[in-house]
């Protein structure tokens, strides 16, 4: 049996957590014996790990030393044979402390350092990365980022996210946010930051119904600009079959950004910025189109083609569903990271 501890700051609406729970609750059970330990408190989704146990540290703050103090404590007296952290604070964090086999999910948020420089964050990757034995990476671009940085890429494992098809109606969510049914309406899934682009969304789409789900510091930059900002939501299948268009305008480099996994799987077509690894999930002129990133023109004529044609919009929708289903189902996720964890176990063990 294998013991796998799951490392996080806490379980709160977001594409690491989700992929999270995923594993944790996919495992097969007959091998593997997962746990999750957050550095905070729980978080909302923390009800959907079901029956997974939970070890909760509980602290105010993830980056300061009785939080690191307090997961050591914790991995060593666990002694998990795999650790599996996903984010930079849980990543250096696990690197440092070196209980079982470390496995670190790569940093996205590294990727503005190839144009920006160098950053605090991308030191602390430098001085912890070859402590890690494997490092999963859920898009070719950042492994090649990585690369391109310097770093190792011989242990980075590329592993593409998972979703899910959801059976949802979106019966009454137009009605909750004032929206007629004759109405095209372009939904964003994505945290409230700059660099996700709902700027460049709110003047692309103007004359469109705007539905921003998720919450951040710019929320308070967005409000009164044409958008619904409808805060983190649980009902986020509900939303989406509701919507006529899924919109991602990132201006950086995303991995394999969830939003775009989850309308596929709601069968919605996608437009999306063509930047970072997005161009891997999404086919452009198939499930969606692509366009060059902070474009408002390309990004404004994009969301009119596929407004003004809702047999467009259909046959998209169901080749991007066909997609999902194909190349980035929760199965295939959940047995990659087994076949990750039983091939780093025997390295280690005829070591």
């Amino acid at each position: 049996m294998i013991k796998v501890a799951f490392v996080i700051g806490r379980l709160n609406v977001g594409g690491a957590e989700a992929e999270l729970i995923r594993l944790a609750r996919g495992l097969d059970r007959s091998r593997f014996a997962p746990f999750v330990v957050t550095l905070q408190e729980a978080g909302k989704l923390a009800r959907d790990l079901g029956d997974v146990e939970l070890v909760e540290l509980g602290r105010r703050r993830k980056w300061c030393p009785t939080t690191y103090a307090a997961l050591r404590r914790v991995l060593r007296e666990r002694k998990p044979d795999i650790v599996q952290s996903f984010l930079f604070t849980e990543n250096i964090f696990c690197r440092r402390i070196g209980q079982g086999i470390v496995v670190s999910g790569l940093q996205g948020s590294l990727s503005d350092d190839a144009e920006t420089g160098p950053s605090l964050k991308l030191t602390f990757e430098r001085a912890t990365f070859d402590r890690a034995a494997a490092v999963i990476s859920n898009s070719e671009y950042y492994r090649s980022l990585y690369g391109r940085l310097g770093f190792d890429t011989r242990k980075i494992r590329v592993i593409r996210s998972g979703t899910a098809p959801v059976a949802a109606s979106g019966s009454g969510i137009r009605a909750q946010f004032g929206i007629r049914d004759d109405e095209v309406l372009i939904t964003c899934v994505a945290r409230l930051v700059e660099r996700k682009g709902h700027d460049d969304l709110i003047r692309a789409g103007a004359g469109y119904r705007l539905l921003f789900v998720g919450d951040g510091p710019y929320a308070r930059h967005l409000t009164g600009r044409g958008a619904v900002l409808a805060g983190p939501r649980r009902d986020v299948p509900e939303i989406l079959a509701a919507s006529d268009i899924v919109a991602l305008a990132s201006r950086f480099g995303e991995g394999c950004p969830n939003a775009v996994l989850e309308a596929m799987a709601a069968g919605k077509p996608v437009v999306a910025a063509r930047s970072g690894g997005t161009p891997e999930v999404v086919v452009d002129g198939v499930t969606g189109l692509l366009v060059p990133p902070q474009d408002i023109d390309a990004l404004q004529a994009a969301l009119r083609t596929l407004a003004a044609d809702p047999a467009k919009r259909r046959a998209m929708g169901a080749a991007g569903l066909a997609r999902a289903e194909l190349e980035f189902g929760v199965e295939r996720l959940v047995r990659a990271y087994e076949t990750a964890y039983c091939e780093l176990t025997a390295a280690r063990a005829s070591d």
